[in-house]
C-alpha cells in the first residue's frame, strides 16, 4: 500500500445499490471506509447501522460501529485512523495481506427501487397497471397467485375481469410508491421497513395478499420499533391475531396499560380493551 493511495474492493450490489470498501495508508495511520455508489437524480437516502472489522488470525479483531445516512453520491463513511499503521503491521498482517469486513443493516431507504416494473421489463409482462400515472409492467399469473383480488380481476369471469382483458388497467385510490413497495414484497424483495410498513400492509389487506400480510405481521412482531399502542391499532385494523397476542403478552404494568389506552379506544378491538381493563384491575389489586 503506497502512502496516500486509496485501495478499493470489488463493487458488490445489495438491494439494488452498489457498495465498495476502501483502505488507505496515510500519516502513520490505517484508514478504512464504506462507499455507497448510487447515482440518481431524484432525492434518495439510505440509513444504516454498520460494523467495520479489521480481522486478525493471531491477535484481537478491531471493530468499530455506528449509524449513518447516505443521501448523495461520492460520500465515504468510516475512520481515517482506524488503527495505527504499526498496529496493523504487528497484529493483522499475515503473508503481506490483511482482511477487513463491513456488516451493514439497512434501517430505512427512501427513493430507491429494489426492483423495476417500468418499460425495461415490458417484454416479460402481459399487463400494465397504472397508479397515479405511473405504469407498472407485471405478469397476470404471478400477481393473481399472490392476491385473490388480482386473481378475480385478471383471471376470473366477472365484468371487471372482462374489462381487464385490455393491456392497461388503472388502479384508483392508492399511491404509486406504496404499490411499488407492495410489488417488490410479493416478488421476494425486502421492502418492509418503518417508513413503508403502513402503505404495504394497507395494500396487502386491500388486495387480500395473504403472504404479504404474513410478512408484514412478522416485521411488526420481530423488527418494528413502533410503540405497542400503534401495533395494537394495526392489529385491530387488519385483524392480525398473532400481533395482537404478542403485544398483549408484553403489557404488564399499569403504565403500559395507560400508554396503550391513551388514544381513542373506539379504534381498538373491544376484546383487547376488555383484556386491558382486566389487566389494569389485576395490577391494582
Amino acid at each position: 500500500m503506497k502512502e496516500g493511495e486509496n485501495n478499493f474492493s470489488p463493487i458488490e450490489e445489495h438491494f439494488g445499490v452498489p457498495w465498495k470498501i476502501s483502505t488507505i495508508r496515510k500519516d502513520g495511520k490505517f484508514g478504512f471506509f464504506l462507499h455507497c455508489g448510487l447515482k440518481k437524480a431524484d432525492k434518495w437516502s439510505i440509513e444504516l447501522n454498520r460494523e467495520q472489522k479489521l480481522l486478525s488470525m493471531a491477535g484481537k479483531t478491531v471493530s468499530k460501529s455506528g449509524t449513518k445516512t447516505f443521501s448523495k453520491p461520492g460520500v465515504e463513511w468510516g475512520w481515517s485512523s482506524f488503527v495505527t499503521w504499526d498496529e496493523l503491521m504487528k497484529n493483522h498482517v499475515v503473508d503481506d495481506s490483511f482482511s477487513v469486513e463491513v456488516h451493514a443493516t439497512i434501517i430505512k431507504m427512501i427513493g430507491i427501487k429494489l426492483r423495476n416494473f417500468d418499460e425495461s421489463t415490458e417484454k416479460y409482462s402481459d399487463v400494465v397497471l397504472i397508479v397515479e400515472g405511473t405504469k407498472f409492467y407485471v405478469l397476470k399469473q404471478y400477481l393473481a397467485s399472490q392476491s385473490t383480488y388480482f386473481d378475480s380481476l385478471l383471471l376470473g369471469n366477472s365484468k371487471e375481469t372482462k374489462k381487464s382483458k385490455k393491456s392497461e388497467i388503472t388502479l384508483s385510490d392508492i399511491k404509486s410508491d406504496d404499490f411499488q413497495h407492495f410489488l417488490e414484497l410479493i416478488c421476494g424483495e425486502s421492502s418492509i421497513d418503518e417508513s413503508t410498513i403502513d402503505g404495504i400492509i394497507h395494500l396487502s389487506n386491500k388486495y387480500d395478499a395473504k403472504l404479504a400480510i404474513q410478512k408484514c405481521e412478522e416485521f411488526l412482531m420481530k423488527y418494528s420499533e413502533k410503540p405497542l399502542k400503534e401495533k395494537l391499532k394495526l392489529a385491530s385494523k387488519y385483524n392480525l391475531k398473532q400481533l395482537k397476542n404478542d403485544c398483549l403478552s408484553k403489557i404488564s404494568s399499569s403504565s403500559d396499560i395507560r400508554s396503550v389506552l391513551s388514544y381513542d379506544s373506539s379504534e381498538m378491538d373491544p376484546a383487547v380493551v376488555l383484556e386491558l381493563l382486566q389487566k389494569s384491575t389485576a395490577s391494582n389489586n
